[in-house]
């Protein structure tokens, strides 16, 4: 295991190794003590792999050198037929994301994010072509190009959030393709990510949602009401389906796709207005075959996701709710509420309600495997307790009127 330490006035950690009797300190860009061991580790595999290499040819040509002449002549011939006979692994740059769909691994990605990573990759493959014509392969890649192209990014305006969601995915691709295209090493695990100075999302106030619910009319009404009342993200709201809502018992059960990969349901109580909502909905669908609650919307989100965020944007823009804010670091504004601040007006509300905690999170789904492991279940009463919290908010005359 590799030790760790700090330099007197230095806020990062730092690391020491010896490798073929070279001593190389190298700082770890981290203050912290978990993420400073861990990087320290990688890259001393990294050194090794870039150094032992060349010890052992050294090696060679000492051994080499000693020889007589006609031996020193067979051993070259000999060492120059077994170079020339190993096979250089390449990876084409324009079939790289073919090839990295077709990669098992752990964690299902769903079509929607292999868009994602399609979409980012045409971008690098078109930024490449245009600025380094002869780079070809994907072993040609070097950490010059990949922070040219990050730089690129940065230019564009984008959040430090995307930036780095652009590491990760690279990341994961080399990290895939690393045998196939000969790699020795990752790339993109060279580049810093940047800290993140995001602005998350707003609660909506009273007057918000008065202003939302006053101008809600057809499917977006419907998808808000979802949204204020579960605290489903804009996907599990969009997506959902008949089969996910149960009249009998009054209840939502639904697996969230962000945390499919835990197989764990959200089972949210249907009461009051959403319940009165879905029920009229279900009645004059019933000469229609559909499985999406809101068949237009959901058919929108699974082709592209960004029109329906931005269809609710605009929507939160026509009911005088201003948006977003001025962003220092860069032309674009700031987004301050959106779909995602009915999730966080859930969680406040529950809170200022005195829900406990364990209840709020098991409604919304809101977890880690170290969470899931300290908080207890919340019981049904509990949940139908905090979902009566909504409704009461939902229902107050003076606040938010709506015409049923």
């Amino acid at each position: 295991m590799v030790s760790v330490f700090k330099k007197r006035g230095s806020r990062n950690y730092y690391f020491q190794v010896m490798i073929n009797g070279r001593r190389i300190v190298e700082s770890t860009r981290t203050n912290s003590l978990r993420e400073a061991t861990k990087k320290a580790e990688e890259r001393c595999m990294q050194l090794k792999l870039d150094l032992d290499w060349y010890f052992y040819l050294k090696q060679v040509i000492k051994k080499v050198e000693i020889l007589e002449p006609e031996e020193k002549e067979a051993a070259l011939r000999s060492a120059i037929e077994e170079l020339n006979s190993i096979k250089v692994k390449t990876v084409a740059m324009e079939d790289t994301f073919e090839l990295f769909k077709k990669k098992p691994r752990k964690r299902t990605i769903s079509e929607r994010g292999y868009e994602d990573y399609r979409s980012m990759w045409n971008k690098f493959v078109a930024f490449v072509n245009k600025n380094f014509p002869d780079v070809r392969y994907l072993s040609e890649i070097d950490k010059g190009i990949a922070e040219k192209f990050l730089c690129s990014e940065w230019e564009k305006g984008i959040a430090e959030r995307t930036y780095n969601e652009r590491i990760t995915k690279f990341r994961s691709i080399f990290s895939a393709l690393a045998e196939e295209a000969g790699l020795r090493k990752n790339v993109w695990s060279e580049v810093d990510k940047k800290r993140e100075g995001h602005v998350s999302k707003r609660p909506f106030s009273k007057a918000q949602l008065k202003q939302i619910f006053m101008n809600a009319r057809g499917d977006i009404r419907t998808l808000c009401m979802i949204g204020f009342y579960t605290g489903l993200r804009l996907g599990d709201a969009a997506t959902l389906k008949w089969s996910e809502v149960d009249f009998e018992n009054r209840v939502i059960v639904r697996l969230p796709n962000k945390t499919k990969h835990l197989k764990r349901n959200l089972e949210i109580p249907l009461l009051g207005g959403l319940c009165d909502e879905l029920k009229m909905l279900k009645s004059e669908q019933k000469n229609n075959v559909t499985n999406y609650v809101i068949p237009k919307i959901a058919e929108g989100y699974l082709k592209a996701k960004g029109n329906i965020a931005t269809m609710v944007q605009n929507f939160f823009q026509k009911a005088g709710i201003e948006t977003k804010v001025e962003n220092e670091r860069c032309f674009r504004k700031s987004t301050i509420y959106g779909f995602h601040s009915f999730r966080h007006s859930f969680v406040s509300l529950c809170a200022a309600n005195g829900i406990p905690m364990n209840v709020v999170m098991e409604l919304v789904g809101h977890r880690s495997v170290m969470v899931h492991e300290i908080y207890q279940h919340a019981s049904v009463e509990q949940k139908i307790n905090a979902i009566k919290v909504i409704e009461n908010e939902f229902r107050q005359k003076d606040e938010i009127q709506l015409a049923f």
